[in-house]
């Protein structure tokens, strides 16, 4: 069975940060590794974006989440490919992979941003 965590984007700056608590109206957000004052601070929903955890990790074992920008080498024909994480259908999709046959056809996949921190990474490819 997949774990079911979340992260959450702040809208209003685009920050990206792991869930602690969801509430009905709120969500409680771990800042620890921000430069804000405090380690944990509560916004309303209507301040964030849920971002959740796909149950898949990269090759460095880093867990990709809904927005992430992931790459990896296709094993046929040697050349890098970039995509976003999205959930859609009923699935993740990196792109316009399924997740799970993206991870069968390439190799060496890794998170390198989000699509939030570092939205040219996708403008390049289209």
């Amino acid at each position: 069975m997949r774990e079911i965590k979340f992260k959450a984007r702040i809208i209003e700056t685009n920050e990206v940060f792991p869930v602690l608590t969801i509430w009905s109206d709120s969500v409680c957000l771990d800042m620890t590794d921000s430069n804000r004052e405090w380690d944990t601070q509560v916004f309303s929903k209507e301040d964030i974006e849920l971002l959740q955890y796909t149950g898949l990790k990269d090759k460095n074992g880093k867990e990709i989440y809904e927005g992430d920008i992931v790459a990896g080498v296709n094993r046929l024909h040697e050349c890098k490919v970039e995509q976003n994480v999205q959930y859609l259908n009923g699935c993740f999709m990196f792109g316009n992979w399924n997740a799970h046959e993206f991870f069968n056809k390439h190799q060496f996949i890794e998170v390198i941003s989000n699509i939030y921190e570092n939205p040219e990474l996708l403008e390049v490819q289209k």
